[in-house]
């Protein structure tokens, strides 16, 4: 439920919200689904999860995108994401990265020159702009839902919810 009096149209509350500013909402679309399109989709479902744990975000925390889940995402990676540091549900480079996005949460000036490193020496120099820009999207707009009250804006159901990952419309570079 959002605090505000009014909505504009679309089929989820976040919609409805940007609808009172329509001309946002194909920009939120377009710069999401780059970014999705960018980075690996298990990499970067793991990190939005953790994000929305670390936001207190219990309905960001019950979806799952459709293409994390294509590529090899499961319920027990999720379940692990507390201990990800440690659980052998996750390679290095997971690890890597849901670290990197606690810290970038947490305090982006705890992030070390070590973790970004290693990070890039993975993803070259685009992965790693990619990758972080969309830890800055996850974060945001997270923050952004929950302060205009969406922190319960899925419907009533017992277990996650398979959802599409933003696509581009836009025509091919």
């Amino acid at each position: 439920m959002t605090w505000l009096g009014t909505e504009g149209p679309g089929t989820t509350p976040f919609q409805r919200v940007l609808g009172l500013r329509p001309e946002l909402q194909p920009l939120v679309n377009e710069y999401l689904a780059v970014a999705w399109a960018a980075s690996d989709p298990v990499v970067l479902e793991l990190c939005r999860l953790r994000i929305a744990a670390l936001h207190g975000d219990r309905s960001q925390q019950r979806l799952r995108h459709d293409t994390a889940v294509a590529a090899g995402l499961t319920e027990q990676h999720v379940a692990a994401l507390p201990q990800h540091h440690d659980s052998p549900l996750f390679t290095d480079h997971q690890r890597r990265c849901i670290a990197y996005a606690e810290q970038y949460v947490i305090d982006v000036h705890g992030i070390t020159d070590a973790e970004a490193a290693a990070i890039r020496a993975e993803t070259g120099d685009d992965g790693f702009v990619a990758f972080t820009v969309a830890l800055g999207l996850f974060d945001g707009l997270g923050r952004m839902r929950l302060a205009l009250g969406l922190d319960d804006d899925t419907p009533d159901e017992d277990g996650p919810i398979l959802v599409p990952t933003p696509r581009s419309d836009a025509p091919a570079h």
